[in-house]
């Protein structure tokens, strides 16, 4: 009962510091104009829509009108998979207006608060410590700047699920079906949420299966079974939501471009009142955005003058186990830290040096292009860390109330610090803009008056997110397919679009940017200019 009420009061704790950040109008799922505002995040909600109107195939997350006629998976538009099924199951009894971006944020910053006191508390943090102590990982610089812009990016309670495993480690690594079957559906949540929590919880799970190695003192094949059904989680899962189906082009290129920069921790990037923006080497480096706060800077400097006191003095006993964890936790870190990081690694806008690659690894690995986004197990270590440092270090003096006091200090630092980017957030979320992209012309309303068009073909190679998403809502608003869209990985659909030009069809609208127009008299098609685009039709439109 007692664990019941603590994880209560844990989710209630997030549910409370979203509700403050965000606003209550995003959780209305009758309420979408909050959506529409930026790419990606129109990106995930039109994915969603268009998978609810397509109509139920096999495996379950395919949709056939999002790049007509090949199927395409609702895992390449962002949409949250797990949350999309679910809903689409549910479809008949919704609304036709419904989104749930805002619930699984309010999901996300519970379920963070709830892995965040349980981390803490199996770490021998105080019961109030770990609730004001929670705080800050809900309260994270980059869960912040990931919810709702790379949105399914903003669940880091993965993460914090994983390392919740480890740390239970000890208690639990004997206990192979308990354990197996939470590493499976970690696995099953990482496939239906966002791949790139793969390599983060993977690295964990290594770490893990490592530790239980060690600790059995015999290389039994049992201790293998949580890695087992990890992969047969995620991998079931990710055919199930159709991730194998589709002409998906697996490496993004430019591995390096989105790295984590070695000044990650205390580049606040906007988010700090006193700490500025710092040099990056490239651009695309914003992606190992790693603030780690006011709040948890002073922590983080009180918990290495600890240390280092006790190193000089002697003063720490260390057991045999703890020197196992620590090890396995600082090869993690060193790990990550290095993937993250590759192949170039760099301090401000200076390269120290670049890591050697094959062609081959640099084909797969390039999966996750963004790189410096698997600092954020390390990031989440260092909160872990510095927390429970402190609360043994000020608990000689006082058990409870002084280490509360302390977390509370830090809590309020890391408000304080990130309050003018907290007020922001709150005022772009609650503000109850319309959205509007301008579509004044005639030509979109004698299309929509039609009845015999079915597909919309955008026949350009190159494209931003703002070219097509507008079109992608046009035809979602008229339930047309398409032929091509804004995916999270490309999809190789210029045969198909060859194939439709070679072919044309009265059932067809086509779609030109105006500056990928060349040729475009050969196809004898009925031009019209539309709100910057080139729209062209075999049949006259009337008017």
């Amino acid at each position: 009962m007692k664990n019941k009420v603590s994880n209560f009061i844990a989710m209630f704790i997030g549910l409370a510091v979203f509700m403050i950040v965000y606003g209550c109008d995003v959780l209305n799922p009758a309420f979408d104009a909050w959506l529409m505002q930026k790419g990606d995040l129109m990106q995930h909600y039109l994915g969603w829509r268009f998978y609810r109107k397509s109509e139920w195939l096999f495996p379950f997350g395919l949709t056939d009108n999002l790049a007509y006629p090949d199927y395409s998976s609702v895992i390449y538009t962002d949409s949250i998979p797990l949350f999309a099924v679910l809903f689409k199951m549910l479809s008949p009894i919704l609304p036709d207006t419904f989104q749930y971006f805002g619930i699984w944020g309010a999901v996300s910053f519970m379920l963070q608060g709830l892995f965040a006191v349980n981390i803490l508390k199996e770490c021998s943090v105080g019961k109030i410590q770990a609730y004001i102590g929670s705080i800050l990982f809900i309260l994270s610089p980059v869960v912040i700047e990931k919810m709702f812009y790379h949105t399914a990016l903003g669940g880091h309670w993965i993460i914090l699920a994983a390392i919740y495993m480890f740390v239970r480690h000890k208690k639990d690594y004997d206990n192979i079906k308990m354990t197996s079957a939470c590493w499976g559906m970690i696995g099953v949540l990482v496939a239906g949420i966002h791949m790139y929590y793969l390599p983060m919880c993977g690295a964990v799970l290594c770490g893990y299966v490592l530790c239980s190695l060690i600790m059995g003192k015999k290389a039994k094949v049992k201790y293998l079974m949580p890695g087992i059904t990890f992969l047969t989680g995620l991998l079931g899962n990710t055919f199930l939501l159709g991730g194998f189906y589709g002409k998906v082009q697996t490496g993004g290129g430019e591995l390096g471009y989105f790295s984590f920069n070695l000044n990650g921790f205390f580049n606040a990037q906007g988010y700090s009142k006193i700490f500025h923006r710092l040099e990056l080497y490239t651009d695309g480096q914003y992606e190992g955005f790693s603030y780690l706060g006011l709040g948890m800077i002073l922590l983080l400097i009180m918990s290495l003058i600890y240390v280092s006191v006790g190193c000089v003095c002697r003063s720490f006993k260390l057991s045999r186990d703890f020197l196992i964890y620590a090890f396995i936790y600082l090869m993690i870190s060193i790990g990550l830290v290095i993937l993250a990081a590759s192949p170039y690694i760099s301090l401000n806008d200076k390269l120290i040096f670049e890591i050697p690659y094959s062609s081959t690894l640099f084909h797969y690995w390039s999966i996750f292009r963004s790189s410096g986004r698997l600092i954020w197990p390390v990031y989440y270590f260092v909160f872990v860390g510095v927390i429970v440092l402190n609360a043994r270090f000020w608990g000689k003096y006082n058990k409870t109330a002084v280490p509360a006091v302390i977390v509370v200090i830090a809590v309020s630092a890391q408000i304080w610090d990130m309050s003018d980017k907290l007020i922001d957030t709150h005022n772009g979320y609650s503000a109850k803009n319309e959205y509007s992209y301008g579509f004044g012309s005639d030509v979109w309303d004698a299309i929509a008056d039609r009845q015999d068009f079915e597909h919309v073909i955008w026949v350009s190679d190159d494209f931003e997110a703002w070219d097509i998403l507008p079109i992608a809502k046009f035809a979602c608003d008229n339930d047309l397919t398409l032929n091509n869209f804004y995916f999270a990985r490309g999809m190789d659909v210029k045969e198909n679009t060859k194939k439709s030009m070679e072919n044309l069809s009265d059932d067809c609208v086509y779609v030109f940017l105006p500056d990928q127009t060349e040729g475009i008299e050969k196809y004898g098609l009925n031009l019209y200019e539309a709100d910057g685009y080139i729209i062209g039709t075999t049949v006259a439109l009337g008017g």
